[in-house]
C-alpha cells in the first residue's frame, strides 16, 4: 500500500509541470473586470480561503446567493478530499476525516463546539443540519494552537451567514423545489429563504434571518442475512443463519434557522450575536420477512442439502418471523453566541461566550409473530440470494412471540467561552503576529433509555396469532434491486389494528410483562456525564519573506464525572465514577510561498480524541452464581470504564499548492498519524476478588480498555480547472478530481491487526461543471471505497461497508437577472448501499436500495 503513495506522489509530480507547460493563464495574470457567479464564485472562494490558510484546511463554500450543494453537510464536505461518509437510508450521515473514525473529529459552528444531540456518542450525526443557510464548511486538518485539541481527524467548522457576506446591502434569497421518487408516488418538498441587510449611516449594523424546510416520504427495499459461518461445500463457502428483508417507508422533516446581528460602530471594533437551529424529525415503518433456515442446529442436525448445481438446496428445518416496528425521531441542534472583537494599536482581543442544548427523543414500538414452515429452498446463484419455504405460513400460524415500547431521550447542555488576544509584531514583515488566549468549556449530557418487553402468554388459551383478530396487513413486494426479481412478504402485521388491539389488550392475559429484562433496559445505557475542559494557548505566526513559521503550544485540563447504574439481580445502585488528564498539545506549522500563486505547507501537530461517552459509564450488569466453596461465587461483568485516556496522535502533513489559473488548483498532500491509547472491549478473568459486597472465587469483566497505538498514512490529491481559455460556449467547462488514498494499521488485544472503523482505503470523485451565459451545470461522480464497521472476534466475523458509488446531476437556466430554474438528480446510477462479512463481498449482510431521485425547482435572489 506504502508503494501505491509512492507511485501516485511520482505521478503528481509529473503532473504538475505538463500542466504549467499547457495552461496559458499565469497564477497572478489580472482578469479585468470579469464578475464571476454561481458555482464558479463559489469555488473560487473556496479556493482562496484555503490559500489563505495558516493551516491546512479544504473549504466547501456558498455561492453568490447564499445555497451550498446537497441536502445536508455530510454531502456537501464529500466533495472535498480526504472526506468519507456513512449513509443511512441514502442520506449521508456521519463523516470520517482521513480515515479517523467520526467519533473523533471536532464540530464547532462559527469556531464554538456545537456538543452532539445522540445520547452516549461524540459523533455528530450532519444529516440533522442542513446545507443551507451556512456560509460555508471548513474542514480543518492541521490545526494551530489556538483551535480546540479535540479533532484527530481534524474539525468540521460551520460557518454561518451575515449581513456583511454580500455585497449589496440589502439581500433576500428565496429557493423552492419540489421532486419524484422512483419507489413511491411520494412528492419530496424542499425550501429556504433568508432576508438581510446592512442599515444605519455607515451601514454600521447588520442584520440577517433565514430558514430551511424540508420534507421526504420515501421508500427502501433492503436484504439483511446475520452471521455467514464457513459452510464446506456450500455456496460462497458459507451460509448465513438467515436471509431478512425489508419493506421501509420513511418521512424525513428538517427545520432550519439561523439568524445573525453585527454591529461595527468603526474598523476597530465589532460585535455581533448568532444562532443556529436546526431540528430532524423521522417517522420510520419497517414490516420485516425473517426466515431463519440454516442455524447450528439445523447443520448439525444433517438438516442442509445443497444441489449438484452448487448453488441451489433445501433446508428441513425453519422459523418464520414477521416483525413491525414504528419508531418516532427528533433530534434537534441549537446554538446562541454573543461575540466581538476590538483593536487598539497593535493588539485585537476576540472573545465569544456561546450557549448549546441538544435532544433526543426516540420512542419505538415493535410486535414479531412466528411459525415454523418446515422445508426451505435457497438459490445463491444471484449476488442477493433467495430462500422461501416450500408452504408459507398463513396468519393463522403466526402466532405472537414479542411486543416492546422503547423510549430514548437524551440532553446535552454546553456553556463556553474563549478569549484570544492578538498582537502584531511591529517591524517584522506583515502577517507576523504573536497571539494568547484561553477557553473553558462545562458540558451537561444525559440519556435515558427504557424498553418494557411483553412476551406471550403461558398457554393457548392466553396466546393469539395473526390471523385471530384481523391483524394481518396487505402482502408487499419488496425489490432490493434494480429489476424485477421481488421477495413477496405476506402476510404482513397491519399497523393501526396491531397498535389498537396492544393497547385495549396490554394488561391482560395476551402480553406477559417481563419485568427482568425491562429492568434491564431501562438500567443499563442510562448515563450522565459531567464533562469540563479548561485550556490555555500560545503561539506566533512569524513571516520571513516567502516563509512563515507558525509555532505553539496548547494545554488543556479534561475533568469527569459519570454516573451509571449496576444491575445486581433486582437492586439498581447508582455508580459514580472521576476522572481527569492534562495534554500538552505542541504544534509547529512552516507555509512557503515562493510565488502568488505556489503554496507549501510542512506541519506536526498533536491532537486528542476524547473516548466515546457509553465507553465511560461505569454502571454494568452483573450476573453470578454459586461457587465451589460454600459462600463464593462465579460471575461475570459487563460494564464501562471512567479511566479510559484519550486517544493522543502525533500528526505529520506536508502539502503542495499550485494555483495556476483564477479558478485554478491542483493540490498534494501526505500525512501520517501515530495515534496512542486506541480503545478496544476486552475480557479479563480475575480470582478471589471482592466485588459489590461479595466474594468471587472467578470473575470475568468485559469493559473497555486503552490498547497500546495505531497508526494511519496516506496522500490526497486535488485538481480543479475551468477552462476560461478555450473559445466561445467551450469556456464555460471546467472539471474538478479529488483523490485519497489511506492505509491503517491498528493492533487488536487478541494480537491481529486491522483497519480503522470507517477508514476507506481509496476515496476519488470527479465533477464536470459548465457555466455560460444564463447556463449551469454540473455531473457529480463520488466512489467511497470499502471500510470497516467493526472488527469482531475473529477475522471472519468483521463487517465492512462495501464501496458506495453516487452520480448526481444538476442544470440551472436564468430566466430573468437573480431568478433562476433548475433541475436535478440524485443518485442517478440507483446504487444500493452494501455491506459485507469478513473479506467476501459476496457474504452481504445489507443491501439496501433507494432509487432515484428528481428535483426541480427556482430560486431567486434580489
Amino acid at each position: 500500500m506504502r508503494k501505491q503513495y509512492l507511485a501516485g506522489v511520482a505521478l503528481l509530480c509529473l503532473v504538475a509541470p505538463i500542466t504549467a507547460r499547457a495552461q496559458s493563464t499565469p497564477g497572478n495574470a489580472s482578469d479585468g473586470d470579469i464578475v464571476v457567479t454561481g458555482q464558479r464564485a463559489q469555488q473560487e472562494r473556496a479556493i482562496e480561503r484555503k490559500r489563505e490558510a495558516i493551516g491546512i484546511i479544504d473549504v466547501a463554500s456558498a455561492d453568490e446567493i447564499g445555497r451550498l450543494p446537497d441536502r445536508n453537510v455530510a454531502e456537501v464536505v464529500e466533495r472535498l478530499p480526504g472526506i468519507g461518509v456513512t449513509y443511512d437510508q441514502g442520506e449521508g450521515r456521519y463523516v470520517s476525516i482521513r480515515g479517523v473514525p467520526s467519533a473523533l473529529n471536532n464540530y464547532t459552528v462559527n469556531g464554538v463546539e456545537i456538543g452532539n444531540p445522540d445520547g452516549n456518542t461524540r459523533r455528530l450525526p450532519l444529516d440533522v443540519i442542513s446545507g443551507q443557510l451556512l456560509n460555508r464548511t471548513e474542514i480543518v486538518k492541521a490545526k494551530t494552537a489556538d483551535l480546540d485539541g479535540q479533532g484527530i481527524g481534524g474539525t468540521v467548522n460551520l460557518v454561518t451567514q451575515t449581513a456583511f457576506d454580500f455585497v449589496n446591502p440589502f439581500n433576500v434569497q428565496v429557493t423552492a423545489q419540489a421532486g419524484y421518487q422512483e419507489l413511491n408516488d411520494k412528492v419530496p418538498l424542499r425550501g429556504d429563504a433568508s432576508v438581510g441587510g446592512r442599515f444605519g449611516s455607515d451601514e454600521q449594523f447588520g442584520l440577517l434571518v433565514g430558514a430551511s424546510y424540508s420534507n421526504r416520504t420515501f421508500t427502501s427495499y433492503g436484504l439483511y442475512p446475520d452471521d455467514w459461518r464457513p459452510v464446506a461445500g456450500a455456496p460462497r463457502d458459507a451460509l448465513p443463519i438467515n436471509i431478512k428483508y425489508t419493506d421501509y417507508s420513511l418521512e424525513r422533516e428538517r427545520i432550519g434557522a439561523t439568524g445573525s446581528f453585527d454591529f461595527r460602530p468603526n474598523e476597530n471594533h465589532q460585535f455581533y450575536v448568532r444562532g443556529i437551529y436546526s431540528k430532524f424529525t423521522e417517522e420510520e415503518y419497517r414490516q420485516r420477512y425473517r426466515l431463519d433456515f440454516a442455524t447450528d442446529a439445523t447443520l448439525n442436525a444433517g438438516g442442509i442439502t445443497f444441489d449438484p448445481d452448487g448453488e441451489t438446496g433445501t433446508s428441513t428445518t425453519s422459523e418464520r418471523r414477521q416483525d413491525l416496528r414504528l419508531e418516532h425521531k427528533e433530534k434537534t441542534v441549537l446554538t446562541g453566541m454573543v461575540g466581538g472583537s476590538s483593536r487598539f494599536d497593535a493588539a485585537k482581543l476576540d472573545y465569544v461566550v456561546a450557549r448549546s442544548h441538544n435532544e433526543v427523543y426516540e420512542p419505538n414500538d415493535l410486535w414479531q409473530f412466528r411459525c415454523n414452515p418446515g422445508t426451505v429452498n435457497f438459490d445463491f446463484s444471484d449476488r442477493v440470494f433467495y430462500a422461501a419455504p416450500v408452504t408459507e405460513c398463513t396468519a393463522a400460524q403466526l402466532g405472537f412471540r414479542q411486543y416492546s415500547h422503547q423510549l430514548e431521550t437524551g440532553d446535552e447542555d454546553i456553556w463556553q467561552g474563549r478569549i484570544d488576544l492578538t498582537y502584531d509584531l511591529v517591524g517584522m514583515d506583515a502577517e507576523s503576529f504573536v497571539k494568547f488566549g484561553g477557553k473553558y468549556r462545562a458540558t451537561d449530557k444525559s440519556f435515558d433509555s427504557a424498553n418494557e418487553v411483553y412476551t406471550r402468554g403461558g398457554n393457548a388459551a392466553t396466546r393469539f396469532t395473526l390471523g385471530q383478530f384481523n391483524l394481518a396487513g396487505d402482502p408487499v413486494n419488496v425489490y432490493p434491486r434494480d429489476g424485477d426479481t421481488k421477495y413477496a412478504n405476506a402476510p404482513t402485521i397491519d399497523a393501526d389494528a396491531i397498535r389498537d388491539y396492544t393497547d385495549a389488550n396490554l394488561t391482560g392475559p395476551y402480553f406477559v410483562y417481563d419485568a427482568s429484562g425491562s429492568l434491564a433496559n431501562e438500567t443499563l445505557n442510562d448515563l450522565d456525564v459531567e464533562e469540563d475542559v479548561g485550556a490555555a494557548y500560545a503561539m506566533a505566526n512569524l513571516r520571513f519573506g516567502a516563509v512563515t513559521v507558525t509555532p505553539g503550544l496548547r494545554w488543556e485540563h479534561t475533568r469527569t464525572r459519570v454516573t451509571g447504574f449496576r444491575l445486581d439481580g433486582a437492586t439498581v445502585t447508582p455508580v459514580t465514577r472521576e476522572n481527569s488528564y492534562d495534554d500538552w498539545l505542541p504544534s509547529l506549522i512552516v507555509r512557503i510561498a515562493p510565488s502568488s500563486d505556489t503554496v507549501f505547507r510542512l506541519a506536526y501537530t498533536r491532537s486528542l480524541g476524547r473516548p466515546e461517552y457509553s465507553a465511560l459509564t461505569p454502571g454494568g450488569e452483573l450476573d453470578y452464581q454459586p461457587g465451589t466453596v460454600a459462600g463464593t461465587f462465579e460471575g461475570s461483568y459487563a460494564t464501562g470504564n471512567a479511566d479510559l485516556k484519550p486517544y493522543r496522535a502525533d500528526n505529520l502533513d506536508v502539502s503542495a499548492e499550485w494555483y495556476f489559473a483564477r479558478g485554478g488548483l491542483l493540490s498534494i498532500g501526505v500525512f501520517a498519524k501515530f495515534i496512542e491509547n486506541p480503545i478496544f472491549t476486552q475480557t479479563t478473568t480475575q480470582t478471589n476478588i471482592g466485588f459489590a459486597g461479595r466474594q468471587f472465587e472467578r470473575l470475568t469483566i468485559d469493559q473497555p480498555l486503552n490498547a497500546e497505538s495505531g497508526d494511519i498514512v496516506g496522500i490526497e490529491a486535488a485538481y480543479q480547472q475551468q477552462f476560461t481559455f478555450l473559445p466561445g460556449a467551450w469556456s464555460g467547462l471546467g472539471i474538478s478530481l479529488t483523490g485519497t488514498l489511506v492505509d491503517s494499521n491498528l493492533k487488536l488485544p487478541a494480537g491481529r491487526t486491522v483497519t480503522f472503523p470507517e477508514q476507506s482505503e481509496y476515496l476519488y470523485g470527479a465533477q464536470l461543471f459548465y457555466q455560460y451565459g444564463p447556463v449551469e451545470a454540473s455531473l457529480a461522480y463520488h466512489n467511497t471505497g470499502h471500510s470497516l464497521i467493526a472488527a469482531g472476534g475473529t477475522a471472519v466475523e468483521d463487517q465492512s461497508n462495501d464501496d458506495l458509488r453516487r452520480l448526481d446531476a444538476k442544470i440551472s437556466f436564468e430566466v430573468y437577472p437573480g431568478v433562476h430554474l433548475f433541475a436535478e438528480g440524485q443518485n442517478l446510477t440507483d446504487e444500493p448501499t452494501r455491506q459485507y462479512q469478513w473479506n467476501r463481498t459476496d457474504w452481504a449482510t445489507q443491501n439496501e436500495r433507494y432509487g432515484r431521485t428528481f428535483y426541480g425547482g427556482f430560486s431567486a435572489a434580489f
